[in-house]
């Protein structure tokens, strides 16, 4: 940097410091009025328009700042660049900006793991690939790169050229506590001596409370769990008292917003101003690990039916016509407020980023579980849309998310009985309010009675999509589609029942969260 940019950023820095954020406001964007590609500005801007909940501004900046990267500003900061697109779903803008960049560069090469990881995290799995191709010939191995190309792979159904690759990043790094997750969750052939051995010399590498210890319990868990051994439970709960000490989720907060969602005053309306347009959206939607994924594949066999996967766009759409960063009504702090927005302009800016991805078809899935508690918003920014909730037995929808490691601090919720009884009920509660309310936008399917009457289930859900009867929709095993979610491998495999009474196994260890589901309600 020139002196004078050096002098503006150092004050920047120096008021941030001292909590003077609007004195350091002024000092960037001193500074870039001097060199308006000035990355680090631009990113910090970003940061403080967020702070003050202006999301419009926020999103400026970071398209400005991938501006100045593609204008040839150095690629020093590109990772963080990309990272900073991704908090507003700018996947496009992501890969437009990685793969312009000149895969030589230093910058760009030291930068790789994350830059792969970035391409990954956008759904742009064939640019993933691409840009690993072109730069790991120019460095040394690299556990993380290797690790990135097995996720990808597996993504895409390549299941064991992706068991190679995580064994081959292990190899590398073996203290790399992603991979053996990635191993224990994904393996097929029953629990091995030597994945138990090198996952306890693992921990010892690791502090007893951190998130890496986290992440090798929940491997060992699901290892014993594949042997029915009885040390399963114990390297379970271990696992989920670290995130629940980490994550300090408040059941009962939880269950005052779900409260006030349930008594949230709202209509599906009688709108005249749309016209159906298309493709038709199909969310589905409901609590994590419920079979929202093994819908998405059945449905995505139709050939009038292509899947965009879990997408964040109708949060953005609503962070735009509310200049407020917005990720479900659940989460908001008055929830109110959003149902009195402009839900024209919502609907209208959802479906030009539903057709940014959605194939040419007819209907387009949207699978993100977290919509299902925007469905009230949903309902009146989409009135030609269709929702499908997926209802899971609660004792098979707390335990699916119990023994499921979360990425970062998602569904905070799963690591504790009573936080898990709160979110089920609230959930199974709100779930029958709002059929009840729309029952021509929401319908509710049972996992079990899908997976055990398929036939049935999926001519029902049809008639009520508006959608042809079509030939060999249960053979998901066939559908080539991405999968970027936890159930990539099993939705690999025919539809079957395993899953249902899994929770059984564990019994004993269940019954205190059986009773607080099933306790009579407040």
């Amino acid at each position: 940097m020139q002196p004078p940019l050096n002098a503006h950023w150092a004050r920047g820095q120096e008021f941030e410091a001292q909590r003077d954020l609007q004195s350091a406001r002024k000092e960037y964007e001193a500074l870039l009025r001097l060199d308006a590609r000035h990355i680090p500005a631009r990113l910090r801007l970003s940061r403080f328009a967020q702070f003050n909940g202006r999301y419009r501004q926020a999103r400026q900046h970071a398209l400005q700042a991938a501006d100045a990267v593609r204008l040839g500003a150095s690629a020093r900061h590109l990772g963080y660049v990309t990272l900073r697109l991704l908090d507003f779903a700018e996947d496009a803008e992501v890969a437009s900006v990685i793969l312009s960049a000149d895969w030589s560069d230093p910058d760009v090469l030291r930068q790789s793991p994350a830059l792969a990881q970035h391409l990954w995290l956008a759904g742009r799995y064939d640019d993933a690939l691409r840009f690993l191709d072109g730069v790991q010939p120019r460095l040394a191995p690299n556990a993380l790169l290797v690790f990135t190309r097995a996720n990808v792979l597996r993504y895409l159904g390549r299941l064991q050229e992706a068991a190679v690759l995580h064994e081959r990043s292990l190899a590398l790094d073996p203290a790399l506590v992603d991979a053996h997750w990635a191993i224990a969750t994904q393996a097929r052939d029953g629990m091995q001596g030597h994945r138990l051995a090198r996952l306890e010399a693992a921990r010892q590498a690791h502090p007893a409370d951190g998130i890496e210890q986290a992440h090798l319990l929940y491997s060992l868990f699901h290892e014993y769990d594949r042997g029915r051994d009885p040390r399963a439970w114990q390297a379970l709960a271990s696992g989920a008292g670290i995130m629940q000490q980490r994550l300090h989720h408040d059941p009962a907060q939880d269950q005052a917003r779900l409260e006030a969602l349930h008594a949230l005053d709202w209509s599906p309306g009688t709108r005249t101003d749309t016209k159906a347009e298309q493709p038709t959206p199909l969310f589905i939607v409901g609590l994590p690990r419920t079979g929202t994924t093994l819908l998405d594949r059945i449905l995505g066999n139709h050939g009038w039916v292509s899947s965009v996967g879990e997408r964040n766009d109708f949060a953005v759409a609503v962070s735009e016509v509310s200049d407020r960063f917005f990720s479900t009504l659940l989460e908001a702090h008055r929830p109110a407020d959003f149902m009195r927005l402009d839900h024209r302009a919502m609907g209208h800016l959802y479906m030009q980023r539903l057709r940014r991805h959605a194939s040419a078809t007819a209907f387009a899935i949207d699978k993100n579980p977290q919509n299902f508690f925007n469905i009230p918003l949903i309902v009146q920014a989409l009135p030609h849309a269709r929702i499908l909730v997926m209802q899971r037995q609660p004792m098979d929808a707390a335990f699916s998310n119990l023994k499921e490691l979360f990425q970062g601090s998602a569904y905070p919720y799963s690591y504790d009985f009573k936080s898990l009884a709160t979110r089920v009920r609230g959930v199974e509660k709100l779930m029958a309010r709002w059929q009840r309310m729309a029952p021509q936008a929401v319908k509710v399917v049972s996992y079990e009675a899908l997976v055990e009457d398929s036939p049935r289930v999926i001519a029902e859900v049809l008639d009520f999509a508006g959608l042809p009867a079509w030939p060999g929709l249960t053979d998901i095993t066939g559908n080539p589609a991405p999968v970027a979610t936890a159930s990539s491998a099993q939705v690999r495999e025919p539809i079957n029942s395993r899953g249902v009474g899994a929770w059984k196994r564990y019994a004993d260890e269940l019954e205190p969260l059986r009773i607080l589901l099933e306790a009579p309600a407040a």
